[in-house]
Formats: C-alpha cells, structure tokens, sequence
C-alpha cells in the first residue's frame, strides 16, 4: 500500500501559489478600477492602496509555496 504523506504538502503548496495568483490578480485589477475611477480621489486613493496591498500579499504568498 503507497503512502500518501508526500502528496498533502505539495497540495498544500500549489493551492498557496493558485490563491496567491488570484490575490495578486484582485490587486492588479483593483489598481486598473482606481485608474478608471480618477474623477472620485477617495475611490481611486482605496482603489490604490488595496490594489497595492492586494498584488504585494500575492506576490508574497506565491514565493512562499
């Protein structure tokens, strides 16, 4: 009977890197809805900052798996 104590890690790994992906994602999107936004400075200031926060924890996320 084959274990299959390898096999949860590197689950775990690739399901870091896929959600890390899509956070990374939201931020660049968030950052491109600021930009559309321009008109409204509190809307685009939010748009900025959470889309920077947001690509910067996918990033960080995806070298972390």
């Amino acid at each position: 009977m084959a274990s299959t104590t390898n096999a949860a890690p590197a689950q775990q790994s690739n399901q870091k890197k896929n959600t890390g992906y899509f956070v990374q994602l939201g931020g660049i999107v968030a950052f491109a809805v600021g930009v559309i936004l321009s008109t409204h400075h509190i809307a685009i200031g939010a748009a900025f900052v959470g889309g920077t926060a947001a690509f910067y924890v996918g990033q960080k996320m995806r070298s972390m798996a």
